[in-house]
């Protein structure tokens, strides 16, 4: 028995599984009664999807408003050590003679310590990408830092004599940190894929 031809001028693609069909009603998106529960199913899923989202975003927001003044700044802190990481990427230690082809792990490090020097810690003048050993075992090496620093493109001595003239002490409010965070957050991840971006048209 041959099937029924289909209508050309009220063909349509089924909206699940893409076969044609004849309309038999305005609106018809699928083809069958089986197609229609799965076209409900996958609404309902997309639906869960989108409401899960939300309560993510909205339990992140409460999160947020709970932290300290010291954990916002702490925040605040990753995410400019982690710009300056990429920011220098294809530079090897600020404070020693670390190449850039170091395996180990590489820091964001403050010339000034955020802890002594608070106004400056989430100035990028004053981070710059160092290894580990400098930056957790010899105290940021300060020498080294220096003479890094002189030598680094766009730096210099008058640059280190501003860096060190910076009031030791500055307190920042939450609305401030909590601004900062929003921006500077979504700047680190467009470098971010700016950075990968570079790499994959390399390979």
């Amino acid at each position: 028995m041959q099937s029924n031809p289909i209508n050309r001028v009220n063909a349509k693609k089924c909206k699940v599984c893409a076969t044609e069909f004849t309309l038999q009603r305005m609106g018809q998106a699928v083809c069958s009664p089986v197609c229609a529960l799965d076209l409900v199913r996958k609404g309902k899923d997309k639906t869960e999807a989108i409401k899960a989202k939300v309560e993510r975003r909205e339990t992140r927001a409460k999160l947020e408003k709970l932290k300290t003044i010291s954990q916002l700044e702490e925040d605040c802190r990753k995410i400019v050590q982690k710009i300056a990481r990429i920011r220098d990427r294809h530079d090897g230690c600020i404070s020693c003679h670390m190449g850039a082809n170091y395996g180990g792990q590489w820091h964001g490090s403050h010339y000034r310590a955020h802890g002594a020097c608070s106004s400056l810690q989430f100035h990028l003048w004053n981070i710059h990408k160092a290894c580990a050993q400098c930056n957790l075992f010899k105290g940021g090496n300060r020498e080294g830092y220096v003479q890094g620093l002189l030598s680094k493109p766009g730096y210099g001595r008058d640059r280190i004599d501003w860096l060190d003239a910076q009031p030791k002490s500055q307190r920042f409010s939450r609305d401030y940190l909590e601004r900062f965070k929003l921006v500077m957050g979504k700047r680190c991840r467009r470098l971010e894929r700016k950075a990968i971006d570079s790499i994959e048209k390399t390979n």
